[in-house]
Parts: structure tokens; sequence; C-alpha cells
């Protein structure tokens, strides 16, 4: 997944294949994270007996490392 501002493909081939969808704008947008946030608590509660919570404002790495260790914990 790409971010043409924040984080922008930095080969020239894969940039020529990017598409954007046409309804990406800031209201429609604003939107559909509307529609996300009335629906998330209702669809994490059919997942809360296998659900592992990470915080994804750290660095990428400590991201990572987080969830391949609840990964790993969850296959032994």
């Amino acid at each position: 997944i790409y971010h043409m501002t924040f984080s922008p493909p930095e080969d020239e081939e894969i940039l020529a294949r990017l598409e954007q969808r046409s309804d990406d704008t800031e209201e429609k947008v604003k939107v559909r994270l509307e529609q996300f946030h009335a629906n998330v608590d209702a669809v994490k509660g059919s997942y809360t007996d296998i659900s592992v919570e990470v915080d994804g404002s750290q660095k990428p790495d400590v991201v990572s490392a987080e969830v391949m260790d609840s990964i790993e914990k969850a296959l032994a």
C-alpha cells in the first residue's frame, strides 16, 4: 500500500501501474471513517478470544516484532 505523499513507490514501473479510487475524496474518506468507527466495536467483539492489540503508532520494526511475537505465541 502506498501513500503518494508519505510513502510513494520508489520504482517508476510500480508508480506507472498505480490506480486511485475515483471516490478517494476527503469527503468520502470522512464518511468511510465514520462508518468504521460506528461498526468497529461490533466486529472486534466477535474476535476477542483470538485478537491481539498492537500499538501501530510505534516504529514499524517494533510493530512488526510485536505482530510476529503474537503469531508465534498463537502457533505454539
